[in-house]
């Protein structure tokens, strides 16, 4: 009975993941400005969303080996890592795959592209431990140990280490409906990302109390620049000129300006992507989560289980011996 339950929920989480791989291009619209493109955000985020559930679920396993001493909870400690790490890897390569046909390159060591390659180095650290143990007791104790080590480093690196600088080229908002975009602050010469466009501020002038910003807009694909300069009233505190960006509803618009450090909050105004159209997008965006998320539980008992098959015939073999 088990058996056929297995071989059922294997079936339908791959027909699940096939059904939201086939509605990204038959259900879902097009991005404004990105095209096809933009339909890699139904597969990066839910794949980065399950590496930091699996490195959670590691050490989990790892605090309950470590607790009880309970060889299967060492054996899913490893298989969590081990599908947090092949998770991790195909957000990467997702994410790198949407710099090339955004920006032209796969990889320009984006603090967050920085702080996940990071994060790769920390767990592979940690396999590379494991194999270097010969003693079974010691290697499941200290790979436990590391394990709640790696785990403390991961909320710094994947949600914290990317936002401390502004001047980034990771896309800053969703572009899910309803989303909001915290925007950028950036000074004379310094550029960052709104959306999927890089802006970089050129200079700040002042007349009175009305500051304007010239902003240089590149267009995905690095296909054209354009100059933009929207305004900013210091007396009122309110935005002035919201110019749009090139062929979109998207506005470029200056909420706040700082003369000390002569810089400037930029952001973007959406009236409305037309991204989800009767939530389609939406829904096909949590059926990615949750097919994923259920791939991984599937993958963690099915690792785990063979590796307490392994253990056990070692244990057999050793015992003849």
């Amino acid at each position: 009975m088990a058996q056929r339950m297995a071989q059922a929920a294997k079936l339908l989480i791959g027909v699940w993941i096939a059904g939201v791989a086939v509605a990204m291009f038959l259900v879902v619209p097009q991005y404004e400005g990105l095209g096809n493109a933009g339909r890699i955000i139904i597969m990066h985020v839910p794949t980065a969303w399950v590496s930091v559930l699996a490195f959670s679920v590691s050490a989990l396993f790892s605090g309950l080996y470590l607790w009880r001493g309970q060889p299967k909870h060492d054996d899913y400690a490893l298989a969590a890592a081990e599908s947090g790490f092949l998770f991790t890897v195909l957000a990467t390569i997702t994410g790198a795959i949407f710099s090339q046909v955004v920006w032209g390159v796969y990889w320009n060591w984006d603090p967050r592209q920085t702080s996940i390659f990071v994060l790769l180095l920390i767990y592979a650290a940690m396999f590379a431990l494991r194999s270097s143990i010969e003693d079974v007791a010691r290697r499941r104790q200290l790979s436990a140990v590391y394990s709640l080590f790696a785990f403390v480093t991961m909320p710094f690196l994947i949600f914290v280490a990317p936002r401390i600088s502004d001047s980034t080229l990771h896309p800053n908002c969703a572009f899910l409906q309803g989303s909001t975009c915290g925007g950028v602050e950036l000074g004379v010469g310094t550029l960052g990302l709104l959306g999927d466009r890089k802006v970089e501020l050129i200079s700040l002038d002042r007349v009175g109390d009305v500051v304007t910003a010239k902003v240089e807009v590149t267009e995905p694909g690095m296909t054209s620049v354009t100059a933009l300069s929207p305004t900013y009233d210091l007396a009122s505190h309110t935005i002035l000129n919201r110019p749009n960006f090139p062929g979109l509803r998207f506005r470029l618009v200056v909420e706040g300006v700082n003369l000390a450090t002569n810089s400037v909050r930029l952001n973007i105004e959406a009236p409305g992507t037309g991204l989800i159209d009767n939530g389609r997008t939406l829904l096909t965006f949590l059926a990615s989560i949750f097919g994923f998320t259920a791939l991984f539980f599937w993958i963690l008992n099915v690792r785990a289980t063979l590796l307490g098959v392994e253990w056990a015939l070692a244990r057999r073999e050793g015992a003849r011996l």
